[in-house]
């Protein structure tokens, strides 16, 4: 397990509006609500993809074919852990999520995917997948929907639990007044995942093929 020294010097400088709030030696938090002023993502934060901007105090990010978009930064995760965020797009049959862990860079194509692990989600109204690697390359692996998921057409509350293993739990808040409000969405743990870090950049935005725009606010990781 990473100690905290070492996680504060990956994580660079988080001030104010992007919080690291060290727990313990076995367990911290990191958060950002975008709260600032209009323009780069800022507070180390990089782009890939199609890019993302910070708007309206939100993370704006925009799609493209094969190419998708969002933010990244340099973070050497353990698992488990736990993450969270606000979720909502222009383009609900197209609106949808990722997030990546311990990668040599970004790359939405699977073939191409460096993450030790990514969790994406194309559409609400689909499946969560697993993207991991094996002595073959990397391969993925999706559950299928459950009853009740429909596409986005408010802002969601996305939050999840990945393993050791790779296997997930995800909970997806609709808050569009449908019922049931809320689903919970179980993903196994995938077979000949090779559980090591390949690298080192946490990455996350949509898993648009479309411009969108696709919104996310209020992020939180926390590894426990």
């Amino acid at each position: 397990m990473l100690t905290t020294k070492a996680i504060c010097a990956a994580l660079g400088v988080f001030l104010g509006l992007a919080l690291l709030v060290p727990t313990s030696e076995a367990q911290f938090k990191v958060t950002d609500n975008f709260n600032r002023p209009d323009g780069a993502p800022g507070l180390g934060w990089s782009t890939w993809g199609n890019g993302a901007q910070i708007s309206a105090d939100q993370l704006e990010t925009f799609g493209e074919t094969e190419v998708a978009g969002g933010i990244e930064r340099t973070l050497v995760v353990t698992f488990p852990l736990v993450f969270s965020f606000d979720f909502s797009t222009n383009d609900p049959p197209d609106g949808g999520w990722l997030i990546g862990l311990n990668a040599k860079g970004a790359n939405v194509l699977i073939a191409d995917d460096t993450s030790e692990v990514r969790l994406f989600q194309n559409e609400g109204s689909a499946g969560v997948c697993t993207v991991f690697q094996t002595s073959s390359g990397p391969s993925y692996q999706c559950a299928n929907p459950v009853m009740g998921q429909r596409n986005f057409t408010a802002k969601a509350h996305i939050s999840g639990t990945l393993n050791p293993d790779f296997s997930a739990t995800i909970k997806i808040k609709f808050n569009d007044g449908q019922k049931p409000d809320t689903v919970t969405i179980k993903t196994s743990a995938p077979t000949g995942a090779i559980q090591s870090p390949g690298g080192s950049i946490l990455w996350f935005g949509n898993a648009n093929a479309s411009y969108g725009p696709d919104f996310f606010d209020n992020f939180s990781l926390t590894l426990k």
